[in-house]
C-alpha cells in the first residue's frame, strides 16, 4: 500500500469557514495510484444498471480501480461479480463489454469456468493441475439499489444502503418515474478528457460555470424554440440556466452531493406525460421534485445521475492523474410514449453527446483547469463561495421531502458542497 500524508493536501478550518485543497491532488501520479487502491478498489463503485443484464447469464464488464471485473446475472435472478482474469495466466475472459455466457472460456489456453461462482470446469489437456486450485476470485460485494448496481472488492465495506444514505431519496426520484421500471437505451457516448477525475466530479455539480461555458447552448436552444414555437415540441427550459429560478445545493454525506433548480415549465420534462399515473403514487411533494426540478446527483466516487433536460447516467473512469474516460448513457421510462422518447433523445443528443452543444465546452474548460493546476506559485484551490447562504442540516425544502442532508445551501452555485466530497476523499485516503 502506498504511504503518504495525503490528508495534508486538504486544509480544513471550519471555524474560519476556510476550506481548500492542494492542486497536487489533480496532478500527482502517486496520489492517483493511492486513489485507485484506497477509493476505487475499496469503496462502493457503480458498475452498471440492471437493465443492461436483464437475463440469466448476461454479463457486463467494468473496472474497480485497476481490477477488471465481470458483473453477471445468475439463474436465481441475483447479481454477482468475478475478477475478469483467468485463474491460470490472467487473460481476460470476455471478448466484449457485455454479452451472455454461463460458461466463461479463456481464449488463450481454453480453460473454462462457471459464470455463476467461478469454479474451474475444465482444463485443456490436463497435466496434473488441480481444478479446485483455479477458482476465479469473486468480487467481495455486489448490490443493487433501485436497479443501479454497485460493487466493491472490500468484504468489510458497510452495506450499499448505508453508503448511499440520504442520496437514496434522490435516486428514488429517478427510479420511481415508472411502475414498469427504467431502461438504459442502446448506445453510449464515450470520450476521454485530459483532466483529473475529480475535476469531472466537481464540474457535474458546478452550476457556477453554466452561464459562461454553456452560453452558446442556451442561446441556440432559445433561438430554436422561438423558430419552432408552433410545432408543439418543447425543448430545454433555458430559463433555469440563468439561475433566476429557485435552486439549491445539498451535501448528502459520504461524499455525495446534489444541485437542483426549478423548471420554469415542468411540462417540458420527459416525465410530464406520466403525471396522472405517477403523482398519485408518490404524492405532490415528491412529484414536484421529480418533474418540476432539474437535478444533478453525484455519488462518490464515480457516478452522476442527472435528470435535467434529459436523463442520464454518467460514469467516471480514471485513467491517470491527467486523463479520465467518461461514459454517458441515456436512461428512460420503459412505458413512455414514442413522442416523449423522441424528445428525450433529442435533448440528450443536444447537450450530452461528444458532438453536442455542451460536452465539448466542458471538456475544453476542464483541460484548461488541468493545465493550470500545475501552477506552483499558488498551489491551493480555495472553496469559499457560498458560505453566507450555507446552513448545517436540512433546509425547509429538504424537511418537506423527509431528507436529512449534512448541510444545505439556498443557492445552486456555491462551493460549500465540495467540503463533504473532499472530507470523504481525505477519510478514505487517510484511513485506507
Amino acid at each position: 500500500m502506498l504511504q503518504s500524508n495525503f490528508s495534508a493536501l486538504i486544509d480544513d478550518r471550519p471555524e474560519k469557514n476556510l476550506f481548500r485543497v492542494h492542486r497536487r491532488i489533480y496532478t500527482d501520479e502517486d496520489v492517483f495510484r493511492a486513489e485507485q487502491e484506497l477509493i476505487f478498489e475499496q469503496s462502493w463503485t457503480y458498475v452498471c444498471h440492471e437493465s443492461q443484464i436483464p437475463n440469466s447469464g448476461d454479463y457486463y464488464t467494468a473496472k474497480l480501480g485497476r481490477e477488471p471485473v465481470i458483473i453477471n446475472r445468475r439463474d436465481d435472478g441475483s447479481v454477482a461479480g468475478l475478477l475478469n482474469a483467468c485463474a491460470h495466466r490472467g487473460a481476460l475472459l470476455t471478448p466484449t463489454q457485455r454479452g451472455n455466457a454461463r460458461v466463461l472460456v479463456c481464449r488463450y489456453h481454453g480453460w473454462s469456468f462457471a459464470g455463476d461462482d467461478g469454479r474451474c470446469l475444465k482444463i485443456k489437456e490436463p497435466a496434473g493441475e488441480d481444478p479446485d486450485c483455479y477458482t476465479l476470485r469473486r468480487v467481495a460485494q455486489v448490490e443493487s439499489y433501485k436497479g443501479f448496481i454497485f460493487a466493491t472488492l472490500n468484504p468489510d465495506m458497510p452495506p450499499l444502503a448505508e453508503h448511499l444514505g440520504e442520496a437514496r431519496t434522490i435516486i428514488d426520484m429517478l427510479a420511481d418515474q415508472s411502475p414498469d421500471g427504467l431502461e438504459v437505451l442502446p448506445g453510449v457516448s464515450s470520450y476521454i478528457v485530459d483532466g483529473n477525475w475529480k475535476l469531472q466530479a466537481e464540474n457535474g455539480v458546478d452550476a457556477y460555470h453554466v452561464t459562461t461555458v454553456h452560453r452558446n447552448f442556451a442561446n441556440t436552444v432559445k433561438r430554436r424554440d422561438q423558430k419552432n414555437s408552433l410545432t408543439g415540441m418543447k425543448s430545454t427550459d433555458v430559463g433555469r440556466f440563468s439561475g433566476e429560478l429557485a435552486n439549491g445545493t445539498y451535501d448528502l454525506g459520504s461524499g455525495h452531493n446534489l444541485i437542483w433548480t426549478k423548471r420554469g415549465d415542468p411540462s417540458a420534462a420527459p416525465l410530464w406525460e406520466g403525471r396522472e399515473q405517477v403523482e398519485p403514487l408518490v404524492g405532490p411533494v415528491k412529484w414536484d421534485w421529480m418533474c418540476a426540478r432539474g437535478r444533478n446527483l453525484y455519488l462518490f466516487p464515480n457516478l452522476f445521475l442527472m435528470d435535467q433536460s434529459s436523463t442520464q447516467i454518467r460514469v467516471l473512469i480514471p485513467l491517470s492523474a491527467s486523463r479520465t474516460e467518461i461514459k454517458v448513457y441515456c436512461i428512460a421510462r420503459r412505458s413512455e410514449s414514442r413522442a416523449a422518447r423522441t424528445a428525450r433523445m433529442s435533448k440528450f443528443r443536444d447537450f450530452f453527446l461528444g458532438a453536442g452543444l455542451a460536452t465539448t465546452d466542458d471538456s475544453a474548460a476542464l483541460e484548461d483547469t488541468q493545465t493550470g493546476a500545475h501552477a506552483s506559485a499558488e498551489p491551493w484551490n480555495v472553496f469559499q463561495r457560498g458560505w453566507d447562504s450555507h446552513i448545517e442540516g436540512p433546509d425547509e425544502e429538504a424537511k418537506a421531502l423527509g431528507m436529512n442532508p449534512v448541510s444545505s445551501n439556498s443557492r445552486w452555485d456555491p462551493e460549500t458542497h465540495y467540503v463533504g466530497q473532499y472530507r470523504r476523499w481525505r477519510e478514505l485516503m487517510g484511513d485506507g
